[in-house]
Formats: structure tokens, sequence, C-alpha cells
């Protein structure tokens, strides 16, 4: 397994620390481990692309290992916090993501073509603010309300981007 298929993995593995750190109140590194494995989304790929290490598989794998790590976190989430917006932008955001997974698939064995199911920048721009959002939730416990405001804004934000760009991304393939 090469370093980008490897990053890919630990973003999932990542999961274990960060939820364990803060429910033991360890806010701010938990905070830490996130930020370590939003940045493997980046890695992954540049490694990939610098290296000549691109691959069916990797990028798969990279899809993969983004709506775990999303999913995981955002069902956390859920349980975790007491907040209507974080249960409703969750089912929105896991359900696109299903959702998107499943059209991909049925993309890819209609066309056999991986590299016509890659994101486009309104896609960038919904993870950027979807991980800023998760991001900020877990110190909440440990920042003024406004900064929960923020992150509810910004997961909000997030999934109405989430379906907005379902909905592109489903009309370009339904003729």
């Amino acid at each position: 397994m090469n370093i980008p298929n490897i990053l890919s993995v630990s973003r999932v593995a990542f999961l274990i620390p960060i939820i364990l750190l803060f429910e033991n109140e360890f806010f701010l590194l938990s905070l830490i481990f996130y930020i370590i494995a939003a940045v493997t989304d980046y890695l992954d790929g540049f490694f990939a692309r610098k290296n000549n290490q691109t691959s069916d598989f990797g990028a798969l794998l990279d899809l993969l290992s983004d709506k775990l790590f999303i999913s995981i976190l955002l069902i956390w989430m859920t349980f975790n916090f007491e907040s209507k917006i974080i249960f409703i932008s969750s089912v929105l955001i896991v359900s696109r993501e299903i959702s998107i997974s499943y059209l991909r698939l049925f993309i890819v064995s209609k066309s056999k073509q991986l590299s016509e199911v890659k994101s486009d920048m309104l896609g960038k721009y919904k993870t950027a603010i979807q991980m800023s959002g998760l991001g900020l939730i877990l110190i909440t416990p440990i920042t003024p309300k406004v900064i929960m405001d923020l992150s509810l804004v910004l997961v909000s934000l997030s999934a109405l981007i989430s379906w907005y760009s379902f909905i592109k991304y489903s009309n370009k393939w339904i003729v």
C-alpha cells in the first residue's frame, strides 16, 4: 500500500482518538487530531499526483474514507449534542453521501470511466465548509456560545450545498 492510500485509510482511523479524546474532555487534543485527519484529505491526493501514484483504487479509497469519516463523525455528534440542527444536517449529509456514492457506482458501471464521477469545485467548497463546522463543534464545550452558533451555521450550509450539488450532479446524468 502506498503513502496516499495509507493517508486515506488513516483518516478513518483518526476517528478513534478524535472521539475518545473528546469524550474524556481533551477538547483541544481532539481538535488537533481532527485537523490532522482533515489535512490527510488534501495530502493523499497531493502525494498521489506528485509521486505519480494515482489509481482508480486510490481514488475510490479516498472517496470511501471521506464518506466514512464525515458520516461517522456526524452520527456520533448527533448523539453527543442535543441539537436538532446537527440531527437534521446529519440526516441530509449522510443521506446525500450514500446517494452520491450509489449514483457514482451506477455511472461507473455504465461508462467504465472513473474520471466521469470526480467532484467539482462546489464539492470542494462544501467539504471546506463542512470540515470547518465539524472542527468548531469539537471545541464548543470550551468556547463561547457564538462558536457553537457559527459551527451550526457552517454545518447547515454544508448540508444545503451537499444537496444542491447532488441535484446538480444527478441532473447531469439523468437524461
